[in-house]
């Protein structure tokens, strides 16, 4: 957790120092900003004979997934928001158009701009809103959990 929030404090100091530096200091001009995302599922596995099976324990929420051997293999998968971090200007107009891959369904929200939404496999789920909060808001799907947990990074204007 400690590396996800030092990845996202270096982000908006970035942003900070990128809106700083064009047109002296001035943020662009408020926007309708589209943000295509996925739901994804990633998938790996290996062969017992190569890698022995983890014995550490799968943390809770349902993000993480670690299936037992089975004829001679053994799997793992988590799930995730692609792109994970979305960054935007406060006053943006906002869509995300989020395209269901894997995962039957998301139900989700976004913290602190009372927002749900559901992203169902094989589905585009459009969500908009204006951006009026500067800040980090967690984007959260409430089944798979706790990898499955983006940012909103809204940079002040």
């Amino acid at each position: 957790m400690r590396g996800m929030r030092a990845l996202v404090v270096a982000t908006v100091a970035a942003g900070l120092l990128v809106a700083s530096c064009a047109g002296a200091g001035q943020a662009p001009a408020a926007a309708k900003r589209v943000i295509y995302m996925s739901a994804v599922e990633y998938k790996g596995s290996t062969e017992v004979a190569k890698e022995a099976f983890p014995a550490a324990k799968v943390p809770e929420g349902g993000g993480y997934i670690l299936k037992e051997p089975k004829d001679g293999k053994w799997e793992t998968s988590t799930y995730r928001w692609e792109p994970g971090q979305i960054v935007v200007y406060q006053g943006d107009e906002v869509e995300l158009q989020i395209w269901g891959v894997n995962g039957a369904d998301h139900p989700s929200r976004i913290e602190g701009y009372d927002k749900t939404f559901n992203v169902k496999r094989g589905q585009l789920t459009t969500l908009s809103f204006r951006a009026d909060k500067a800040g980090l808001f967690r984007i959260l799907c409430d089944v798979h959990n706790p990898s499955m947990t983006g940012t909103l990074v809204v940079l002040p204007r």
